[in-house]
């Protein structure tokens, strides 16, 4: 199907066996095959993101190889600068969503998106975000690349008209939560949060180190400033005192610190 030959009942006809998978193995796989069918996708997945847990890969039979590196590299700790992952977390907002409706005004200028995004030729992102029980969400991604365009508007009005039904199965279906993953990731994942919190803390101030967290995550100096209620100017001076400190002439240095930092024990 195409945006502009979509029926929506026939898509009905077609996918309601999704209703009879939920509860059984195949249901994550068998979501997916109905989001594709519905508007031309190229590379998608499931992940929960639940408060004070590690993100947890429901389905990735859907990934593309090229991406799938990637895809669990970002598992692995860069999820703390992720905008969907945060959003899931912080229960808002809820259906479906583009990624740059949720992400910090610079986040398409960032090393992390230029990292996880970018470097695959993914050229745009829809996520449909689910409430957890107990909290946190689920979000189905869905992605276009380069050479495919980003989703248009007839498409995302799909997407909007089957969120519903998308919506209401995955929670019967998961409507005792996800499996939680088991400790040694559990203790990774308190590791990454605290490592996180405390980047810079070895040489930055308190508001240097909040700052340098913001920039990580997206944010330009006037999208810093209204978080924070100074000024631009002042956030300003804290970026040139950050690079001092750190002894960094980029964002692209500064993202590599961050790895550093996750990937051990020790702050920067």
């Amino acid at each position: 199907m195409t945006d502009s030959t979509f029926d929506l009942a026939c898509w009905l006809g077609q996918e309601a066996e999704l209703v009879d998978a939920i509860g059984q193995p195949q249901f994550p796989a068998r979501l997916l095959q109905a989001l594709f069918t519905a508007v031309p996708i190229d590379t998608a997945f499931i992940v929960a993101h639940a408060p004070a847990h590690p993100p947890l890969m429901l389905e990735e039979g859907r990934v593309l190889a090229a991406r799938r590196t990637e895809v669990h590299r970002y598992l692995s700790g860069p999820y703390l600068l992720d905008p969907v992952h945060l959003a899931c977390v912080e229960g808002t907002p809820r259906g479906l969503v583009r990624l740059a409706d949720i992400a910090p005004d610079e986040f398409h200028a960032s090393e992390y998106y230029r990292s996880f995004y970018a470097s695959h030729g993914l050229a745009d992102e829809v996520n449909i975000l689910i409430d957890l029980p107990g909290g946190g969400g689920i979000a189905v991604s869905m992605g276009r690349l380069a050479g495919h365009g980003a989703f248009s508007a007839a498409e995302l009005a799909v997407l909007a008209s089957i969120d519903p039904l998308i919506a209401a199965s995955a929670r019967r279906h998961w409507a005792a939560g996800p499996v939680i993953e088991d400790g040694a990731k559990q203790a990774l994942h308190t590791h990454l949060e605290h490592a996180f919190n405390c980047f810079g803390a070895a040489c930055l101030t308190e508001r240097e180190a909040q700052i340098a967290r913001l920039i990580l995550r997206g944010h330009s100096s006037k999208s810093v400033a209204s978080e924070l209620a100074i000024s631009t100017d002042t956030v300003r001076v804290h970026r040139k005192n950050i690079h001092a400190k750190l002894g960094i002439n980029s964002q692209g240095e500064l993202f590599s610190l961050f790895l550093s930092a996750i990937a051990k024990p020790e702050v920067v």
